[in-house]
């Protein structure tokens, strides 16, 4: 699926107005020259910048006589592989979000991206290697380096 520029520009603007209202409402900071709001309205403020270019773009050609589709589906959607595949990445994710607390996210992590990978057409020896590999290597690096908690489950219990 495509989105042509209009629409496309015009959903960036409302997205940018959206966190620079949001943003407006954050807390002041007593003594401080710059608040918690001052990156996120500079950031709503580009794309507000970002779906005008857009938007104006998308008007001058129309313009001209050139009528751009608002909206296009991607000849690769047409197959019903392609259809599946985008499936399995969207339910992967509400997955995700639905077993990391009682699984842990190794666990979790572990057993989407071998779904995911099968999926996407991945070689059996890959998809294992990186389904065991990687999520070890991310929760090294967000519990060791950064510092982050991670949800526990059955295998963070065993090792860690």
């Amino acid at each position: 699926m495509k989105l042509g520029d209009l629409p496309l520009g015009l959903l960036a603007c409302l997205f940018g107005l959206a966190v620079i209202f949001e943003a407006a409402r954050f807390p002041v900071m007593a003594g401080m020259a710059y608040g918690p709001e001052f990156f996120p309205t500079i950031i709503g403020a580009g794309f507000c910048i970002c779906g005008l270019f857009l938007v104006s773009g998308d008007l001058r050609s129309r313009l001209t006589g050139n009528r751009p589709a608002l909206f296009a589906l991607e000849p690769a959607l047409h197959s019903g592989k392609a259809v599946l595949r985008a499936f399995a990445v969207l339910i992967s994710v509400v997955l995700f979000v639905l077993l990391v607390k009682p699984l842990g996210f190794l666990l979790t992590l572990s057993l989407l991206m071998l779904f995911l990978l099968r999926s996407l057409a991945a070689g059996w020896r890959v998809s294992l290697s990186l389904a065991v590999l990687l999520p070890f290597a991310l929760h090294l690096c967000f519990t060791g380096l950064l510092r982050v908690p991670l949800p526990r489950g059955v295998i963070e219990s065993l090792l860690f």
